[in-house]
Parts: C-alpha cells; sequence; structure tokens
C-alpha cells in the first residue's frame, strides 16, 4: 500500500491510488479479506503490508533519495497503514 502520485511510476499497477483515504479503506479491506477464517475457524492466510511506505517519490526517481516532509508523511503516505494494521489487523 503507497501513493501512486507519478503516472511515470512504473508499478503504479501495484498501488491503489493517490488519496490516502481511499487508500487506507482500501489496505483495511485487503488485510481482513486476506486474514479471513476458514471453516475451522483458522486464519487461511496472514497478511503482511507490502512497500515500504513513502517508496513512491515525485521527483529524482531511481536515485534512492526519497525526501518527503514529516507533513507529507504523517497526512497522506501514514494513515493508511495505520489503518491497515489498527481497524484492519494486520
Amino acid at each position: 500500500i503507497n501513493l501512486s502520485r507519478d503516472p511515470r511510476f512504473g508499478r503504479n499497477s501495484e498501488l491503489p491510488g493517490e488519496d490516502p483515504l481511499l487508500n487506507g479503506e482500501y489496505a483495511k479491506h485487503l488485510v481482513q479479506g486476506m486474514q479471513e477464517e476458514d471453516d475451522l475457524g483458522h486464519p487461511k492466510m496472514i497478511a503482511y503490508l507490502k512497500h515500504l511506505t513513502a517508496y513512491s517519490t515525485e521527483t529524482n526517481r531511481g536515485h534512492d533519495s526519497y525526501n518527503i516532509s514529516q507533513h507529507d508523511l504523517f497526512e497522506s503516505y501514514l494513515p493508511a497503514y495505520e489503518k491497515a494494521f489498527v481497524e484492519g489487523g494486520a
């Protein structure tokens, strides 16, 4: 789960979009769906959250420099992870 903000990013098809709220809802439901229990009450699988937080930067792609402001990190990137863990049960 990560934000997709640049259409040139080659892995956009793996990301739910650019909206932090919808991204969080997607992450929550993805985790819940993956961890549904079978008929015996055992989880079918254990979900984990792939992609590092704030990996999809806006500029200087491919240079391993991901400079994101604290404001953008806490307001845009981290809420989806929080929702997946707290509400989704990851």
